[in-house]
């Protein structure tokens, strides 16, 4: 962790700065457990919804976390 801090790119305004993207992390993170525990259908069934579904999902938290990687990196 100390070498995480110490490195240019997260030091300690730069990781105030990006936990304003812990929300939406969380809020994607909340929805994809939340699709995946509640489906009634069930998500095992290998349709293209749900694989699509999970996909999305899955993209968008990626995507998330490349782009604060990005931004932090930037400032």
């Amino acid at each position: 962790m100390s070498r995480l801090l110490d490195d240019r790119v997260f030091n300690k305004e730069t990781l105030l700065d990006s936990t304003v993207n812990l929300v939406p992390f969380f809020i994607l993170l909340f929805f994809l457990v939340l699709f995946v525990v509640a489906t009634p259908e069930g998500w095992q069934d290998g349709s293209y919804y749900s694989i699509y579904m999970i996909t999305m999902i899955i993209s968008m938290i990626w995507g998330l976390l490349h782009l604060t990687y990005a931004t932090a990196k930037r400032v």
